[in-house]
């Protein structure tokens, strides 16, 4: 299953800065495609952590900054006694930050409605799998 963003994307002319000019001035548009060359050569990490903000004044006004991470538990070994002393020393676990993303409220939705996709693709499969196990 393969599920992507739009294939095209539209580039917009910038300033001298690099900046768009607001909505309030004309600028040339237009629509690439948009091909994915090096997705494959990217290491893929497990993310179990996640964490949104709302940046309103920093470097990216109006833009939700997304924070993926992972937490991997401490071994918890010996007998259920020292298990049990072991868990009562741990106060916090460290989460590992793999990557952050600032995103634009447009990407954002495009961003969820992706998710949703695949959500409900996997639904359909589970209530598939469990229909046959049934059978």
């Amino acid at each position: 299953m393969i599920l992507e963003t739009p294939a095209a994307t539209v580039l917009h002319a910038c300033n001298d800065r690099g900046m768009s000019e607001g909505p309030q001035k004309q600028r040339p548009v237009k629509a690439v495609a948009v091909r994915w060359r090096d997705s494959e050569t990217v290491p893929i990490h497990t993310a179990n952590q996640f964490l949104v903000q709302v940046d309103t004044a920093g470097d990216h006004p109006e833009q939700a900054v997304l924070a993926i991470g992972q937490v991997t538990p401490p071994p918890i070994v010996g007998t259920p006694e020292e298990q049990h002393a072991q868990l009562e020393q741990i106060n916090e676990v460290d989460v590992i930050t793999v990557a952050r993303y600032s995103i634009t409220p447009g990407r954002l939705r495009e961003l969820i409605g992706l998710l949703q996709q695949v959500q409900r693709a996997f639904e359909t499969r589970e209530a598939s799998e469990t229909e046959a196990m049934r059978a």
